[in-house]
């Protein structure tokens, strides 16, 4: 075992991730060795409107030290955008200036020997992050394990993410921090920014990069452009098997920093943020004529937009109608007065220089107060924590760029942050070596995950699988559209596709609820579609239910998954149960069921049209696929701790619970209710004729056209082939079930049951005791047989999947 000296309670398996952005990746390295809501809104406008002027009067501000104090301050200005508007307008903005999309692959790569540098003279020394904290390691370079991969983000030659990755090879820690101190027991992550690095062919690539975005207004290299590759990232790094998703951490340098500020502020996966001299106020620049230094790092576009407007020299015109051009919004919606409260409650560590041109002082009063502010009411103290994080690093300067060098630790990252702790700013007359600048990004989670098909070597185990999905469901995709929600009404005769009617439901109805006379008064209820994707079966029915006067902040979520033929309203009793006490309840309409079915048969006849076209995958996965993105949407609002969303389900939608919870790390913990089963073991022994017998009309179709005179088990076999890739192979449930560890997972059956064997869970069983033991979580992991009871959902089944959310949701 290697000599790691990691703080906190989780040592063995949190892992914490940070980002630094900053140099070239390669300049970074020192470093390695020692991560919506979304709402409907109007389309974002090329230009952003006409910015408003930031006011604000400091009566007194005193310096002990180097650390800013206030003694009285008074700030006045346009009151704090809604962190979860603005945050769907950037997402919006990001997607309006994309490149075709493509699958989120992996591609192996080498190491770079030389890498490229866009100064005149190339930096080669770093004080500051040689400086970087190291664990005492005689042999550490030995132990170092490098990864070199592309992750392609999008298409063209921009969407090729260079990516380098450090650990070492003897931790026996099955997920780790990742960040860039491998000595110390993280992953280490550096990538290039756009335009530097490997993505640059000469020394003016990046300054020609930004001239043209000032011409033909496609693309946005300043910023906003990398901070789409941070969220794709996130999107690979939370599906390693050694990355702890919830503990992401994110820093950079100068341009580095901004790309932290600003991937901080887009995608919650990043759960820690610091980003060293690189927050701002542009807009405040621009009215108080401090934008010189600013525009000097990037001064080629601007002399450009000067000769362009007819202009003798640089004003704040120019300035203004530039930022406008390149990154629409950063001098007014997305500037830090907006976008760094926004990152509440998360940490959030500002470190800037007192004398920084390019940031001034005075120019963060605003986003400071504000953010201040936001911490507060979100009653933040309880992110204090020893607990390790992932980074990872990007460039320091606009023209400077490679991967990260030697991986090293930060231990700004692990330090506690001051009462109502979350933003803290340090000012200094000089940065001093104590802080290490990292060129590291790190995007594990959010917005919308997507499929990863890796070939890289270093990627295995549950990641592998859960990747191979991801890249499954989008080849059957729509085109994509931007997450959004429109409001709709409650449903007064909802479409149920079996005969007769269900009325009632014992098992739901028993579901333990708090004792509150008036609940149906109390009860806030919500209706609205959710946009998944394009086409008809993309617009997500929802219904949430919640308490209108809790004193919570933010609360645990279950979202609630009904059974074949039936629909959200159907587990109406479940939501009203849990939502008496204190989560937030969700339901939603499964593909071609509920609002999303025309008829009595518009669910048989999509499986048929699978099996037919081979287009789409009603059984189970494109309703996966909306639980996707049912989690972008949850994580984001303001009444949900993104942390405590649980899922469950009956029949169809406990195999929907099951898949959803393998899939997306953002479902804390799982309950599904006679679902899980083994599709192999039942072909293998003969013990597939119930579930066949749930949708038999598919499988009819299948054995005509096969030429068969009964549905046998070749039939079953092409037809889950057909309708439901791997759902017999490489994801049945030996597979998918493991990969769910160490979230708190309880499966219910019945002992009697013929669509879900007993006999054919005992190989997922089997692993998923040892995957959790393995995760030194053994108690997450639960299976109850009720005896006597077949494929029905049971009171005692509600009591039970009721009991384990309250256990690991209420905590």
């Amino acid at each position: 075992m290697i000599p790691i000296n990691l703080k906190g309670k989780n040592k063995m398996v949190s892992v914490s991730s940070y980002y630094f952005l900053q140099q070239p990746t390669t300049t970074t390295r020192h470093l390695l060795s020692s991560t919506r809501h979304v709402c409907c809104i109007p389309q974002v406008p090329p230009l952003p409107p006409t910015p408003y002027k930031y006011q604000f009067q400091i009566v007194n501000l005193s310096i002990a030290g180097s650390r800013v104090t206030e003694t009285e301050m008074e700030v006045n200005g346009g009151a704090v955008s809604d962190p979860e508007t603005i945050r769907s307008q950037f997402l919006q903005l990001l997607r309006t200036r994309r490149n075709a999309q493509v699958p989120l692959t992996v591609e192996p790569a080498k190491p770079v020997v030389k890498p490229m540098f866009q100064d005149v003279t190339p930096p080669t020394f770093s004080e500051a992050m040689e400086s970087c904290p190291k664990a005492d390691i005689g042999n550490l370079k030995e132990l170092l394990k490098e990864e070199n991969l592309y992750l392609h983000t999008e298409a063209g030659d921009q969407g090729k993410l260079p990516v380098l990755i450090l650990s070492t090879k003897g931790n026996n820690q099955e997920k780790r921090p990742a960040v860039a101190y491998a000595s110390r027991g993280y992953v280490a992550i550096g990538v290039d920014s756009r335009y530097h690095g490997e993505r640059a062919s000469s020394l003016t690539t990046y300054r020609d990069a930004l001239v043209s975005s000032w011409k033909n207004g496609d693309t946005m290299p300043f910023i906003f452009d990398t901070v789409w590759d941070l969220i794709k990232l996130a999107d690979y790094l939370t599906g390693r098997d050694d990355i702890d998703p919830s503990k992401i951490g994110i820093t950079g340098e100068s341009l580095g920093g901004m790309h932290a500020w600003f991937a901080a502020f887009a995608d919650t996966r990043y759960a820690v943020a610091a980003p060293i001299i690189g927050v701002q106020g542009f807009r405040w620049a621009i009215d108080n004529d401090k934008w010189q230094a600013r525009v000097d790092s990037i001064k080629a576009v601007f002399e450009e937009a000067r000769t362009d407007l007819g202009k003798n020299e640089i004003d704040k015109e120019v300035v203004e109608k530039v930022w406008d051009r390149i990154a629409p919004g950063l001098g007014s919606q997305f500037d830090a007065p907006h976008t760094v409260p926004a990152i509440a409650p998360r940490p959030l560590l500002i470190v800037n220089g007192a004398e920084d041109p390019r940031c001034p002082l005075e120019g963060l009063e605003i986003p400071k107060t504000r953010a201040y502010n936001a911490y507060g009411e979100a009653h933040s103290d309880k992110f204090e924590s020893q607990h390790s994080f992932i980074a990872v690093c990007i460039h320091y300067k606009p023209l400077a760029s490679s991967k990260l060098k030697y991986p090293t630790n930060f231990s700004i990252f692990r330090t506690h942050f001051p009462s109502k702790n979350m933003t803290n700013i340090i000012s200094s007359s000089s940065i001093s070596p104590l802080i290490c600048f990292f060129v590291f990004f790190f995007w594990l989670g959010h917005g919308g995950a997507l499929g990863i098909q890796h070939s890289a070597a270093a990627i295995n185990g549950a990641d592998k699988i859960r990747s191979q999905f991801l890249h499954l469901l989008r080849t059957r995709r729509s085109p994509q559209v931007p997450l959004t929600v429109e409001p709709s009404k409650p449903v007064r005769h909802p479409l149920f596709q079996q005969v007769p009617t269900p009325t009632f439901s014992e098992a739901m109805e028993s579901c333990p609820k708090a004792d509150i006379k008036n609940l149906m008064e109390r009860l806030k209820e919500e209706n609205f579609y959710l946009h998944t994707e394009a086409g008809e079966q993309g617009r997500l029915p929802v219904l949430i239910l919640s308490l209108k006067d809790s004193k919570q902040k933010r609360r645990p979520a279950v979202v609630f998954l009904h059974s074949t033929n039936k629909n959200k309203e159907w587990v109406r009793p479940l939501l009203e149960a849990y939502a008496s006490r204190e989560y937030i309840s969700i339901a939603i309409d499964s593909r071609y069921h509920g609002e999303r079915a025309h008829n009595l048969t518009t669910y048989r006849d999509a499986l048929v049209s699978s099996w037919i076209k081979g287009e789409t995958m009603p059984f189970l996965f494109d309703t996966v696929w909306d639980l996707i993105k049912l989690a972008d949407y949850l994580t984001q609002r303001k009444d949900i701790d993104p942390k405590r969303i649980g899922i469950t389900g009956e029949s169809l939608g406990g195999m929907h619970a099951w898949f959803a919870a393998f899939v997306d790390t953002r479902y804390a913990v799982a309950a599904p209710i006679i679902g899980v089963q083994g599709f192999r073991w039942a072909i293998d022994n003969d013990k597939w004729q119930a579930r066949v017998d749930s949708i038999k009309a598919v499988f009819e179709e299948a054995r005509i056209d096969l030429g068969k005179s009964a549905i046998d088990k070749e039939v079953v076999k092409k037809v889950w082939d057909r309708i439901a890739p791997g759902l017999a192979t490489i994801f049945d449930s030996p597979y998918s079930i493991p990969a769910i560890a160490p979230r708190p997972l309880l499966l219910l059956n019945g002992a009697d049951d013929p669509r879900c064997p007993l006999d054919g869970i005992k190989t997922p069983t089997k692993r998923a005791r040892k995957a959790y033991a393995k995760a030194h979580s053994s108690n997450n992991f639960k299976l109850i047989v009720q005896p006597g009871i077949g494929h029905e959902m049971t009171s005692l089944m509600v009591k039970e999947a009721s009991d384990w959310m309250d256990k690991f949701l209420k905590q």
